[in-house]
């Protein structure tokens, strides 16, 4: 291992176990020699854990510069909360009123789980409907003063003062996706929330949708700390979940050794395992790939579905093509005209092509640097995770 890999999983690990105690509500182990408190700063927010450590930090000598950092951070997550809060219980008072029955999803139903809800920060809220009702609620968000910023097969996605974003969904996932099945009649798997209108997810498939959302995110662009924290978090405060079934639905899909290995890597983050050279791999790739993921896994994913392959000089020219040619969903709301006129798509490409170039020529630069990243290294790198995380 190299010291910069070497010192990010020190950091790293360290994150791990401060997340650990602050939802165990326990202190957490003096710090390893040499922690550099500035890279423990920097990687919480890369991860967007500041909130989620702070407890932990305060029963540690923290230098006051890093310390007040993160105490600026956690009063915004604070504050950011309670609006979303507020604004969630004015929607599903509406819902609620006018009759659409709906399932909360992620983290607006995950964050009671944790010792305080501000604790696990989401920048959506996503809501399961009916077909017909999905549309119901997207007239009841714009009389609310939303706009529908996307609209998806399955989903539509509407925000507010660039602040308050809502997805509602007629599905759980893709109707393509070969998971799909697991999360059909999303309604026979749910029940009535005890602490507010709506609905969510029996305690099984709750969880199961928090292992395959983790899956999803991990082989399509990588994921951080905060979805493994989630596991830790759902377990513990629901110690009934039936493993056998939760074991014998991800089996049906090829899913079985992956499910496996995150509950080990969880172990060695969360629980003092120790990290062999599989674990210690997959841990580095998940801190250098933060809240958003890795961008070159990213490209990567969206331009082979063949992880095996070498990158080509068409795989670069697939790459450049479908950013700069998408589909009608991607361009509706910057060209609302392909709503009713899908057509004129071909008519829409050439206009972004020439505001492009004499408005945005940077892009085409950028896109230049990006497809000369691109590398059969990168590839193999990701392939090499994946095959240590149970994929195939």
């Amino acid at each position: 291992m190299s010291n910069t890999n070497t010192k990010l999983f020190l950091h790293g690990k360290y994150l791990a176990e401060l997340i650990a105690c602050s939802i165990r509500e326990s202190a957490p182990e003096r710090p390893f020699d040499g922690i550099d408190w500035e890279q423990i700063y920097q990687l919480a927010v890369f991860h967007n854990v500041t909130a989620l450590v702070y407890p932990s930090l305060k029963a540690l000598d923290v230098p006051a510069e890093i310390m007040q950092k993160f105490t600026y951070h956690n009063n915004r997550m604070i504050a950011r909360e309670a609006r979303q809060e507020i604004e969630a219980q004015k929607i599903f008072s509406v819902l609620k009123k006018e009759n659409i029955p709906f399932i909360k999803m992620k983290g607006i139903a995950l964050k009671n789980c944790y010792p305080l809800p501000y604790m696990r920060s989401h920048s959506d809220v996503d809501i399961c409907m009916s077909a017909e009702n999905r549309k119901r609620a997207g007239k009841i968000l714009e009389d609310m003063g939303y706009i529908r910023e996307g609209s998806i097969d399955y989903h539509d996605e509407y925000c507010k003062d660039d602040f308050f974003i809502y997805e509602i969904h007629s599905a759980i996932m893709s109707p393509h996706s070969p998971l799909a099945p697991v999360f059909e009649e999303p309604f026979s798997k749910a029940v009535p929330d005890s602490d507010s209108a709506g609905y969510v997810f029996n305690d099984d498939y709750f969880y199961l949708s928090l292992v395959i959302h983790l899956y999803k995110h991990f082989v399509s662009e990588g994921c951080g700390i905060r979805l493994f924290a989630d596991l830790l978090v759902f377990e513990r405060t629901h110690p009934k979940l039936d493993f056998d079934f939760v074991r014998k639905t991800l089996e049906k899909y090829g899913l079985c050794d992956f499910y496996e290995h995150i509950r080990n890597l969880c172990s060695c983050l969360f629980g003092g395992q120790e990290f062999d050279e599989r674990y210690t791999l997959i841990a580095e790739f998940i801190f250098k790939s933060g809240e958003y993921g890795s961008p070159e896994l990213k490209r990567i994913s969206w331009i082979s579905s063949d992880k095996s392959a070498n990158i080509s000089f068409r795989d670069k020219m697939k790459y450049f093509f479908k950013n700069w040619f998408p589909g009608v969903s991607t361009l509706k709301k910057k060209y609302p005209v392909l709503e009713k006129a899908p057509v004129l798509l071909p008519v829409c490409w050439i206009r972004r092509g020439f505001y492009t170039i004499f408005h945005k020529p940077q892009a085409l630069k950028e896109q230049r640097e990006e497809i000369k990243k691109m590398s059969s290294q990168e590839m193999k790198h990701a392939k090499h995770i994946r095959s240590l995380a149970g994929i195939r």
